[in-house]
């Protein structure tokens, strides 16, 4: 053991449970040093758990969540959107990624930028953050959208995977809590792909490392329907070595992805895939064979009654404590045009008034007035000329170039796109992706696949063999213009929750707030973002959900598009909790893809899968959180492996901390 986690372990145990050639597995009961009831451990390999107790609570807050800006805790990432972020996929945010980059015990977070390559923040322990003081090399120059913390190469430690917009894909290692920034790995892509702007990673052969789930993205708002260059792949890791040598691409109509996870959706211990596209272009469910296959499920399976149209995330969760995970879809349900009345709107005036940090607030002000006169698309206008002139250095030639792009658009004339300035690369991007050949799909490909509806988002239900769509009876079936989606138990009180960030840059007049969905136990969701404190009305594409200061609730971090980054500090003060994370020998280091149970005294069973992707360019710790409400223990914890095998710790396994299970 190392770091932290070693240092406060107040109990251990291990066994060797396999006797070589006479039994798979066996069962032993050991005296645990500091509980007085015994722990039964029933393992395929030989298994250690130690744990380390909770910090106490945070203070209570008037609501459940304070926000605050996260420069008050010392995540200081400027606000950054100029003129040419506003186009996509500019317009539409930059990851965030958690995890334990030095192996001290505590969360580390990492954040994706276009101005900088990347921004990393240690955390303290005690909720926290310095920002890392070391050069990033090279990716300071590249526009990173994507970054997300895996362990590619099995060595224990939390690797970089970084997504760049057109300039392709890059593994950074960590070696020992230092990245390797001199020395990014490329991760070859198709040779005309723009950006992957959707990644999810799982052991999907089984040979114990991680492969990837590229989705890619072309152009969006403007063109709709892409060409072969948004076509998505499956890269598979040979040996701890990801460089997009060894791929498959995957079948069906290439979409603007905007989602993409993996998951075992149909709980037979291999993972399947899952493809959320926008616009009209369908969505895709793949189940996979364990060896690295995936089939697609069509319409005359009939196991899918429909997913949604506009998809910008995909969340599988046991919402009901059955073992049993739903599939939740998000997309734009209930517009900013009070569709609903569940929505809530700030005027759009309003939009920076609430900014604390000056410099913050005053480039929001500077965008916001931007925005009152500039029509991005196929609305060019002369006057905007003008308008061009008022602005000042960098933001002025910035201007000028999109007026190119924008009037080239409109004139559908693309050698208009060569009167960008060659110093104006992304806005020269912008426009050439523009006339890229695309395809019009045929009836008979939509034929085959799975039905799509408009407005309401899509809570998919098992129901025997096939699913329905219980969004509406549950009460999830309005979140805006939906981004990122965080499903998880925010009050632990045994019942995991949903929230959804929200908001849109596109033309309008009032702004959205995130929505939080508090889940009631008998089986539907009551909206509760005002009680609980999760209001925000900046727009908002990406958050992370994780235990920044370790006292045993979910704190939440996101990245709005045009304000400072948020941080909404848990004070919940009821309800008790646990929090399990994986280290497994076997290959794929951090168990992702495995599905951990918790049993409770009153028969209660919860299940967590550990996944990477599935929300907007958002990816969480490899960490599951189990609120347990008033039980004081968990009775039995079960681990199915990712790649075969499983764990079972028979209890009492004590509230109040964190657990990690070491499999051999």
């Amino acid at each position: 053991m190392t770091g932290s986690f070693a240092r406060h372990a107040v109990w251990h145990v291990g066994l060797a449970l396999v006797l070589v050639g006479i039994l798979p597995a066996v069962s032993q009961r050991l005296l645990l040093p500091d509980i007085a009831e015994a722990a039964e451990i029933v393992s395929d390999r030989p298994v250690t758990m130690t744990s380390r107790p909770f910090a106490p609570r945070s203070p209570a807050h008037e609501t459940v969540f304070q926000r605050v800006e996260a420069w008050t805790h010392g995540i200081d990432k400027p606000v950054e959107l100029s003129m040419k972020d506003m186009w996509p996929p500019f317009w539409e945010g930059r990851s965030l990624t958690t995890g334990d980059i030095d192996h001290d015990g505590d969360l580390d977070l990492a954040i994706a930028s276009t101005e900088r390559g990347l921004y990393i923040y240690e955390n303290d322990g005690k909720g926290g953050f310095a920002r890392s003081q070391s050069d990033i090399g090279p990716l300071a120059d590249l526009d990173v959208f994507n970054a997300a913390l895996v362990d590619i190469d099995n060595d224990g430690w939390l690797d970089l995977f970084l997504a760049t917009y057109q300039t392709g894909n890059y593994v950074v290692y960590n070696r020992q809590g230092t990245f390797l920034v001199e020395e990014p790995q490329r991760v070859a892509n198709r040779d005309d792909a723009m950006l992957s702007i959707s990644l999810s990673f799982a052991d999907i052969d089984r040979d114990g490392d991680l492969d990837a789930a590229i989705g890619n993205w072309a152009a969006g708002w403007y063109r709709r329907i892409p060409g072969e260059e948004s076509r998505n792949r499956v890269i598979f890791n040979e040996n701890g070595v990801l460089d997009g040598s060894h791929f498959a691409e995957l079948p069906g109509l290439p979409g603007e992805t905007l989602v993409i996870l993996f998951s075992d959706i149909d709980l037979n211990g291999t993972a399947d895939l899952l493809v959320g596209n926008d616009f009209e272009i369908p969505d895709y469910v793949y189940l996979g064979d364990g060896k690295g296959g995936f089939k697609a499920i069509t319409r005359d399976d009939k196991l899918i009654p429909h997913t949604t149209t506009t998809t910008m995330a995909i969340k599988t969760a046991d919402l009901h404590n059955d073992g049993v995970p739903e599939v939740f879809y998000a997309q734009i349900a209930g517009r900013s045009a009070l569709v609903s009345e569940r929505l809530k709107m700030q005027p759009l005036s309003k939009y920076c008034d609430g900014i604390k940090d000056a410099a913050s607030r005053a480039v929001c002000v500077r965008n916001m007035g931007i925005k009152t006169w500039y029509k991005s698309g196929n609305r060019f206008h002369p006057t905007y000329a003008e308008k061009c002139q008022e602005l000042q250095g960098a933001l002025q030639d910035e201007c000028k170039a999109m007026l190119v792009k924008d009037l080239a658009i409109q004139k559908e004339d693309p050698t208009i796109c060569a009167l960008i300035p060659p110093d104006q690369k992304t806005t020269r991007a912008f426009c050439d992706i523009h006339f890229k050949p695309w395809a019009l799909p045929q009836q008979a490909d939509f034929d085959t696949t799975i039905p799509q509806i408009m407005r309401t988002n899509v809570l998919l239900t098992r129901n025997g063999a096939a699913y329905s769509d219980t969004a509406v009876a549950e009460g999830l079936e309005i979140g805006g213009w939906s981004w990122d989606t965080k499903i998880a138990d925010f009050d632990n009180d045994g019942l995991q929750d949903v929230y959804v960030v929200n908001g849109t840059w596109v033309p309008n007049e009032v702004s959205p707030s995130n929505l939080f969905y508090r889940n009631m136990g008998d089986g539907t969701f009551r909206e509760a973002s005002g009680p609980f404190g999760l209001e925000d009305y900046l727009m908002t594409a990406s958050a992370v959900a994780f235990d920044i200061d370790h006292d045993g609730d979910l704190d939440i971090i996101t990245q709005p598009v045009n304000g400072p980054v948020s941080l909404f500090v848990n004070g919940v003060q009821s309800g008790n909790a646990i929090e399990v994370e994986l280290r497994d020998g076997a290959g794929n280091s951090h168990g992702l893809g495995a599905r951990v149970v918790a049993e409770l005294p009153d028969g209660t069973r919860m299940m967590r899968e550990l996944q990477s992707g599935g929300g907007f360019m958002s990816f969480d710790a490899p960490v599951v959180h189990f609120g347990l409400g008033d039980a004081q223990e968990v009775t039995r914890l079960t681990v199915h492996w990712a790649n075969g095998g499983t764990t079972e710790i028979t209890g009492p396994i004590a509230a109040g901390a964190s657990y990690r299970i070491a499999r051999k």
